[in-house]
């Protein structure tokens, strides 16, 4: 049994205080940058949205953002 399957949802970059993300032509977030140390000569990484890395720190607003969007049906 894994103690982490349904932890690992929301330590994802997307809502990472450390991912800036970058929408494309249409308006949808697929990728960006991760703004967690120094740029190198490249730039900041480019990383997707569902990846994930051992710093992340959870951006409060976007956690925020997330569970409003949820719908909630009452009998």
């Amino acid at each position: 049994m894994d103690p982490w399957k349904h932890r690992s949802e929301g330590m994802k970059c997307k809502t990472c205080m450390w991912f800036s993300p970058k929408e494309n032509k249409q308006g949808i977030v697929n990728l960006g940058r991760c703004r967690r140390h120094a740029p190198s000569m490249n730039g900041y990484p480019v990383v997707f949205v569902n990846d994930w890395c051992g710093d992340h720190k959870l951006n409060e607003n976007t956690y925020i953002d997330q569970e409003a969007t949820v719908s909630v049906k009452f009998p």
